[in-house]
């Protein structure tokens, strides 16, 4: 599966270093690499990444062939499907519940799946990022963040 995924990357990689190869050259005479130079610099050395992760996960997968375990069974494989069924949840409940609440109840629950157990220590952790993230984009960025319907959003209105 990670092979799979690795490949899609690299094909996402491909199409932006095609694309970049469209930005319009502009020529300064302190610059020695172009406008396009820096982004096909940077395509270059995650393509070599890539190949080097590509490279360790099919030799992993030959030293385990004889292990068949199911993924499922896979603590940090259950770990990562609940976080990303969590992420979901939050992605499309968040216009109704808002993005404070939705944000201080995701990083609540994502705190217990990744397995910190002490509630007090999570609480304060949710609740700081939940307000240092609204703050800072809400009144420093002026960014316009959802906020949620009925009574949550009259309540955030007091915030941000």
């Amino acid at each position: 599966m990670e092979l799979l995924f690795n490949g899609f990357i690299g094909l996402v990689l491909l199409i932006f270093f095609m694309e970049s190869r469209k930005i319009e050259e502009i020529t300064i005479s302190s610059d020695k690499i172009g406008a396009s130079g820096f982004p096909q610099i940077i395509i270059a050395i995650s393509f070599i990444l890539l190949i080097y992760i590509s490279y360790k996960n099919i030799r992993n997968i030959k030293e385990n062939e004889g292990e068949k375990t199911s993924k499922f069974k896979d603590k940090g494989f259950r770990t990562m499907l609940i976080s990303i069924v969590l992420l979901a949840v939050y992605i499309f409940t968040m216009d109704i519940i808002g993005f404070i609440l939705g944000t201080f109840i995701f990083s609540m629950l994502a705190s217990r799946v990744m397995g910190y157990k002490d509630t007090m220590k999570t609480l304060i952790f949710s609740l700081v990022l939940t307000l240092g993230v609204t703050l800072i984009f809400g009144k420093v960025f002026y960014v316009s963040l959802p906020r949620g319907i009925g009574f949550i959003r009259e309540l955030s209105y007091l915030i941000y």
